[in-house]
């Protein structure tokens, strides 16, 4: 048996695969050292405006329909073909001008026949009084037996009473010829015409064929409903010298009214009616407001809304509504101080007017709030502000909503644009599985991650720009 003595010599490729291990493991960026200075984070850059201050008065706020105070519906009064129709449709017409006109020959005719009989019966009355003065003459001499003498007073009182009914038959031949000319009874808004020239009307009290309807537009009223407590306060604003309540009438509360196309309360006019009781079923209470309307801007029948002042005027403070944040039930704002930092503030908020909001506390006027750029911002964190025009204040700004509007939720996820969610809505939200507070997005800069999981609330993920970014290996939770 021959022995053999094997040496096993590492061979080129062994060398090299050597070699390439030793490169992975110099220049593998797995492998490199954490750097010894973290990268500092750009200063966002935010928008701010400064808090204003503005005279106020609170007011409450309903909604309602106008009436007009006078409508009628003017029908037919005689019998008769249609003449004439003296209006066009939708006119403005004034009291006493012609409407419609109805034949009124006929009326005519028997008009002038009950005038005849008024002349006839007058002349037999002439005669039976002539005959009654001879008779007395003769009566006392014993030349006619005393009764002829009573025939005649009787023929005398006989055609009294004969030209009384004459008389009265021929008024109401003036009425009926006086009704074939129909007249508005006021000024105002007329209808279109219901019937056409030559139609056959009917007449009566209430049978009569409508022909039109006409409504009063100066004034107008309004009517909404109220809840109790506001109406007790209502009536709270009589005069001291006043010991029980009298008709809002006499109180002359101010109220003003907005139509559906316009954004201010531009109608002034005043409360003069409430109704003698609360309905029990509703808790409410009807109540009118009347309005001059003297451009005839106000139509019966709108949808209108009615604010109500409730207390003396003050000095508000307004900030915009996208100024606000929510952290559970809680309203901040971010205030940017002299030295660039941000400062979160709580407040309470008020009512609000329009695209703005009162602040009841938490802020003071000139603070400057962040408006634009929210989700960048941490406290005390370093920002770059750029000042925004002060909100512009409208033109009904003295007046700030009221009961309704104070029952509306002020709660809601708010991002830099206003309401997200609501705090009644079904939501879907995700929890990222990594731990890091920071990480690389894909094109390289650092996204910011800030989670909130408490009784459902949260807020989104944002880069520096705002934007919503995904997470890699995220688990859903409903």
């Amino acid at each position: 048996m021959v022995n053999r003595t094997v040496f096993f010599i590492p061979g080129k490729s062994a060398l090299l695969l050597a070699a390439g291990l030793s490169g992975c493991l110099l220049f593998s960026p797995g492998c490199k050292p954490a750097a010894s200075v973290a990268e500092q984070p750009s200063v966002p850059k935010v928008t701010v405006t400064p808090v204003i201050s503005q005279e106020i008065t609170d007011t409450d706020e309903y909604t309602g329909r106008t009436e007009a105070s006078d409508s009628v519906t003017i029908r037919s009064r005689v019998f008769g073909f249609l003449k004439s129709i003296d209006f066009k449709d939708g006119d403005f017409v004034t009291e006493g001008q012609t409407l419609f006109t109805i034949e009124p020959e006929e009326y005519e005719a028997i008009h002038q026949q009950s005038m005849a009989r008024i002349a006839l019966n007058t002349a037999r009355n002439d005669l039976a009084k002539a005959t009654l003065a001879r008779k007395e003459k003769v009566v006392k001499g014993g030349h006619i037996t005393q009764e002829e003498y009573e025939e005649a007073i009787a023929a005398v009182k006989e055609s009294e009473a004969t030209i009384t009914a004459a008389k009265a038959d021929a008024n109401k031949t003036a009425v009926d010829l006086k009704h074939t000319v129909v007249k508005a009874p006021f000024n105002g808004r007329i209808d279109r015409a219901f019937v056409s020239v030559g139609s056959l009307l009917t007449g009566g009290q209430a049978s009569g064929t409508e022909l039109t309807k006409l409504v009063k537009e100066q004034p107008m009223y309004a009517y909404f409903d109220v809840d109790e407590r506001s109406l007790l306060g209502y009536m709270k604003l009589r005069p001291e010298s006043e010991s029980a309540p009298g008709s809002l009438r006499k109180l002359g509360i101010p109220c003003f009214l907005q139509l559906a196309n316009e954004k201010d309360f531009t109608h002034e006019g005043q409360l003069d009616f409430a109704s003698a009781e609360v309905n029990y079923g509703t808790g409410t209470a009807r109540l009118r407001g009347v309005f001059p309307n003297k451009k005839r801007e106000l139509a019966s029948g709108l949808f209108v809304r009615v604010r109500i002042p409730v207390s003396k005027p003050y000095q508000a403070l307004l900030i915009p509504e996208r100024a606000l944040a929510t952290d559970q039930d809680i309203k901040f704002v971010y205030v940017v101080g002299s030295d660039g930092a941000a400062t979160r503030h709580n407040v309470v908020l008020g009512a609000q007017r329009g695209d703005l909001r009162i602040v009841k506390s938490g802020l003071k006027a000139g603070d400057r709030v962040i408006v634009k750029g929210l989700q960048r911002v941490k406290p005390g964190q370093k920002v770059e502000a750029e000042a925004a025009p002060p909100p512009a204040v409208g033109a009904s700004a003295p007046h700030a909503g009221g009961t309704s509007q104070r029952r509306k939720a002020e709660g809601g996820l708010r991002n830099s644009e206003g309401p997200v969610a609501r705090s009644d809505c079904a939501v879907r939200f995700t929890i990222n599985a990594q731990s890091p507070t920071q990480a690389d997005s894909p094109d390289g800069k650092i996204l910011h991650r800030s989670s909130h999981l408490r009784r459902g609330h949260f807020r989104d993920h944002h880069d520096g720009r705002g934007d919503r970014r995904q997470w890699p290996a995220r688990r859903s939770v409903s």
